[in-house]
């Protein structure tokens, strides 16, 4: 049977599935449900909570069918009596709606993209009677000046700081500018507020995300002028700001200015995020993207110019529409010699709703699978190496994620969270640090993802 009525102390649980995005637009949501329901309690579990809301991504396959996984279990938990309201929102709704309504017509609402902007349904969203799921359309001003209090869901020591939405690329394989729409950057004066909150709430580290940082603010000033330099410029001397890193910067506006704030600056972190995709021009002209012959190495040589200690991170596609042994074996190759810090690569997943799934040649799965095996064999060697030199037997700085039975976990400053290397410390009989301190650890061994370490 379903439970028909909320506790007299709600209890809601917000499942964040996808990007480090949507966990920023999530905590946005969530941050506006409690304002409006500051007694109300937040569940952890979704068999816990009176109503639940998945924020879904639907840029692939897999991640649709992830979050019909996800809504699936849900219902189940409706029909045993534990969960009265169902909300679906993100990305997965935007553009599938009907799909959506069709496999799950028990949801109370489904809501797309726009989703975080409806504040009055989620003030009311608690309420006995709450208001429809209807989304009210938003205009550019609005979301640009759009703030919402965020209630953290991580650690505490980071928190993603979303600076604009939407793509105005044309990646012929990218989903994204149908499913989100034209870059929209959020104006300077929002951001640096919600940098202030997050660093009063104790996020050690601020993680700068948009579908495309390094073009924040083209679209705000008649020059069509990237302004990301400016912006971190102003976010370096906010108060109490420890730590700022930048991740996504697209490879031809990987300025000389930008990458001179990150290296001259306070606080932000020399870590550079560059996803290239591939190296080979015929194959980077298919995609849609910067092709020039050497333009991978052009953009890797100028971060190693100006920030000579700066950690580097990549992604790939192997597999794409077209793309022959040849050209695969061109990027091992070219990695070999660019030597990346780190590196990820995905198969080609073929969208429908994407420019390149009508492309000829489409390789055969099991030939994605052998190149993205060869791939990351590869790169494991190469990150292994780098590790070696830079770490063992020295001496970093930790910023502290987590604690063990035995010591605490983190990172260094060149690496991002879940992506890039964990540092797992041993302690010994030292003080422990706390979740958000930046220790400094000996390291003893290392790995292509994993580093130990001692106390010191």
């Amino acid at each position: 049977m379903v439970r028909q009525r909320i506790h007299r102390r709600p209890r809601v649980c917000m499942v964040s599935l996808g990007c480090a995005k949507n966990l920023a637009d999530s905590e946005a949501m969530l941050g506006q449900v409690m304002a409006a329901e500051p007694t109300a309690l937040v569940c952890a579990e979704p068999q816990d909570a009176d109503v639940v809301v998945i924020n879904t991504c639907g840029f692939l396959g897999a991640a649709r069918d992830e979050a019909d996984e996800t809504l699936d279990a849900v219902e189940h938990l409706q029909t045993e009596g534990h969960v009265v309201r169902i909300v679906a929102v993100g990305c997965y709704p935007q553009l599938w709606r009907e799909q959506v309504l069709k496999r799950h017509p028990g949801l109370y609402a489904v809501m797309g993209v726009d989703a975080m902007y409806q504040k009055a349904f989620w003030e009311g969203l608690l309420k006995q009677v709450p208001p429809p799921g209807v989304e009210r359309p938003v205009g550019l001003d609005a979301m640009r000046a759009f703030e919402a209090p965020r209630l953290l869901s991580g650690s505490g020591s980071y928190a993603y700081l979303k600076i604009a939405d939407g793509c105005s690329q044309r990646c012929t394989y990218c989903t994204i500018p149908r499913i989100k729409g034209p870059l929209i950057s959020r104006s300077t004066e929002v951001i640096l507020r919600e940098a202030e909150q997050l660093v009063q709430a104790g996020a050690t580290e601020l993680i700068l995300v948009s579908q495309n940082t390094s073009a924040y603010g083209m679209d705000l000033t008649p020059e069509h002028r990237p302004q990301l330099a400016a912006l971190l410029r102003d976010l370096d001397q906010l108060s109490g700001v420890r730590i700022l890193r930048v991740l996504y910067l697209y490879p031809t506006l990987v300025t000389q200015e930008v990458l001179e704030v990150i290296g001259g600056s306070r606080h932000i972190a020399h870590y550079v995020d560059i996803p290239l995709q591939h190296t080979d021009p015929a194959v980077l002209k298919a995609m849609g993207r910067p092709w020039a012959t050497g333009a991978a190495a052009r953009v890797v040589n100028r971060v190693r110019r100006i920030i000579p200690d700066a950690g580097i991170r990549s992604t790939f596609i192997v597999g794409f529409p077209g793309e022959t042994e040849v050209q695969f074996q061109r990027l091992l190759a070219d990695l070999r010699v660019l030597r990346l810090d780190h590196a990820s690569a995905f198969a080609y997943s073929r969208e429908a709703l994407a420019v390149s799934s009508r492309f000829p040649d489409q390789v055969h799965w099991s030939t994605k699978g052998r190149r993205l095996r060869e791939f990351m064999e590869v790169q494991q060697k190469i990150s292994s190496s780098i590790n070696e030199v830079r770490y063992l037997g020295r001496d970093v700085e930790v910023i502290v994620d987590g604690v063990t039975q035995s010591g605490i976990y983190g990172r260094t400053l060149l690496d991002a969270p879940d992506v890039d290397n964990t540092v797992v410390v041993r302690t010994g009989h030292k003080m422990q640090p706390a979740v958000g301190d930046i220790c400094r650890a000996r390291i003893t061994a290392v790995g292509p993802y994993d580093l130990d370490g001692i106390l010191l």
